[in-house]
């Protein structure tokens, strides 16, 4: 059975939306709707046929900042890295151009790390044009946003973890230039990185959505580390983390909107021995978060983690994958963070510090909403 939503996403009521709205097929319902847009690819991916398919959108101006405030955007220095950081988009405001591109305003925060300054706090602001366009194939539903132009962007850190204990600091210096500039230097690169690359929403037509930076050609899937196969629950995160030693991952937010649903890890640890995994309500994880983001001393959450487990480092058995860990996440009805914690301050291990040896951990890991039963 397919797992339950009170609310689906913009992308997941794009289809019937597009039917009913644009093509006034009023019969059509949601469950056929992503079923009747791919049934005439001819027509809706013929380019002369732009203003049908940019009318496909009009509403994303009204529903995009929403879809954007809803989750978080793992940070990577290439497109095939495990993220090394993350960015939480919290206020956001879309405007439609003359031209029909979306100009799209955001401000956040966010952390990530590198082997020239440790884990790095930050606030940043960007405002980016983006083109946006689809594409019907096989049954699937390609949704592109590809950058037009980054008017601006601004990256201020808030903490940098190697050789200053803020951003106010200054005095030191890597190669002759302050830490502080070249923190900033490299923060801009990666938010820069990441605006450039755009992002692709592709759509299944059995309502799964999943999203992948950069602009995916036709056909393909984006790179994840797990194949669903013959699952109908809905995939939320399909990803991989980089936890260098003292460090931990933010994952989500997760929601779970009805009393039915729940939410269920697959997760595989290999470069360290063990991490833990922890479930924390929003509210404390948000306060945490910034704790995080703020003070190079990591410390534990205000209140106990409302799940608390360790996953190890999984053993592959000859030429097999190694064995993933897969759970139920005992949480009802609310919003939670999912933390990978490679820290001595909080969970149940304590990471093995090796001088000039930093073993990082890779978490591979997917987290869906399936039923509670």
């Amino acid at each position: 059975m397919a797992a339950r939503s009170t609310r689906p996403s913009y992308f997941a009521r794009l289809a019937p939306s597009v039917m009913v709205g644009a093509l006034g097929l009023a019969s059509l319902g949601a469950s056929c709707g992503q079923a009747a847009i791919t049934l005439l690819p001819g027509v809706l991916n013929n380019p002369g046929n732009r203003s049908l398919r940019r009318a496909l959108f009009g509403f994303a101006v009204t529903e995009l900042c929403s879809e954007m405030k809803s989750r978080s955007v793992p940070l990577m220095m290439q497109d095939t890295d495990p993220a090394i950081g993350r960015f939480y988009p919290t206020a956001c405001k879309v405007d439609q151009l003359a031209d029909e591109n979306l100009f799209v305003q955001f401000t956040g925060h966010g952390y990530a790390w590198t082997n020239v300054t440790g884990r790095i706090g930050f606030e940043a602001s960007a405002s980016v044009q983006y083109n946006h366009d689809f594409f019907a194939d096989s049954g699937d539903l390609y949704v592109y946003f590809r950058q037009v132009a980054a008017q601006s962007t601004g990256f201020t850190p808030l903490m940098i973890e190697r050789g200053e204990s803020s951003a106010a600091g200054g005095g030191l210096s890597l190669f002759g230039t302050s830490v502080n500039a070249v923190t900033r230097r490299l923060g801009e690169r990666m938010l820069a990185h990441q605006l450039a690359r755009g992002f692709t929403v592709v759509r299944r037509d059995d309502g799964e959505v999943s999203f992948a930076l950069g602009v995916l050609e036709t056909g393909q899937k984006p790179l994840t580390p797990f194949d669903r196969k013959r699952s109908d629950w809905l995939m939320l995160t399909n990803d991989r983390s980089e936890l260098h030693a003292g460090q931990r991952d933010f994952t989500g937010p997760f929601t779970i909107k009805d009393e039915g649903d729940a939410l269920y890890l697959t997760a595989v640890l290999e470069g360290a021995p063990q991490v833990d995994l922890l479930v924390v309500p929003r509210a404390a994880g948000d306060a945490w978060l910034a704790q995080y983001e703020r003070y190079g001393q990591t410390g534990a959450p205000q209140q106990p983690p409302l799940f608390d487990d360790v996953l190890a480092a999984a053993i592959p058995v000859h030429s097999s994958p190694p064995m993933a860990m897969r759970k139920k996440l005992p949480v009802g009805v609310g919003s939670y963070y999912l933390v990978f914690d490679h820290t001595a301050t909080a969970g149940r291990t304590v990471p093995v510090a090796t001088p000039l040896d930093d073993r990082a951990a890779t978490v591979s890991y997917a987290v869906q909403l399936g039923d509670a039963d």
